[in-house]
């Protein structure tokens, strides 16, 4: 069985992410802008307010809007989950620095195809760190399955597959794809390297 993070890893790895790409937590619950959101998600069908509020971390910009309080553990989010959760918000940013903050979130916002293959780039996130700590890979189909929640077709999730099949195939062979994984791996490997898998590359 892998190692726990404790909460000060947890912590930690949050502080460290956030002052290399300049983010800001934010409680989601008590955030007006998200309960907008929320509000809006569920008038449209695509998912009801309150789990929006209570399961679902927002990136907006370099606001990270979480629905809990790094390393606090939760019914719903553990601290290893935490972990994955900061790095998957954190390549968001990256996305947003790499094509631009108005072409990022006009395509995330317009584009079902778009919205999911920005997601299936943050999951590559959850694959890699996984590996890194328990040896073994989730499966892509119930990671790109998850998109369901966010107002993608089928086929957008078929495609998510993919790109997470082959992101996988890289990962098993000692591959990090992702720039907020390397940055979070090559953290936890200095400051928590009891939490590496033995049999991780």
């Amino acid at each position: 069985m892998a190692t726990q993070p404790t909460p000060a890893h947890v912590t930690a790895l949050w502080d460290a992410m956030r002052a290399r790409y300049g983010t800001r937590i934010v409680d989601k619950s008590s955030a007006a802008e998200m309960k907008l959101v929320g509000w809006f998600l569920e008038r449209i069908g695509v998912l009801d307010q309150a789990t929006f509020l209570e399961r679902f971390t927002t990136t907006i910009g370099r606001r990270i809007y979480v629905p809990f309080t790094p390393g606090t553990p939760t019914p719903r989010h553990s601290l290893w989950s935490q972990i994955v959760i900061c790095v998957h918000e954190h390549q968001h940013v990256e996305q947003l620095v790499r094509d631009g903050a108005v072409t990022f979130s006009l395509r995330y916002l317009a584009s079902p195809a778009a919205r999911a293959a920005y997601e299936a780039d943050a999951y590559r996130c959850n694959l890699e760190l996984h590996y890194w700590h328990t040896g073994q890979l989730p499966s892509p189909r119930e990671l790109a399955e998850r998109l369901r929640s966010y107002g993608v077709r089928d086929a957008d999730i078929d495609v998510a597959e993919t790109t997470l099949i082959a992101a996988a195939r890289t990962v098993k062979a000692g591959g990090i794809i992702t720039p907020a994984a390397k940055f979070a791996i090559a953290w936890l490997r200095e400051h928590a390297p009891e939490l590496e898998h033995r049999g991780a590359a």
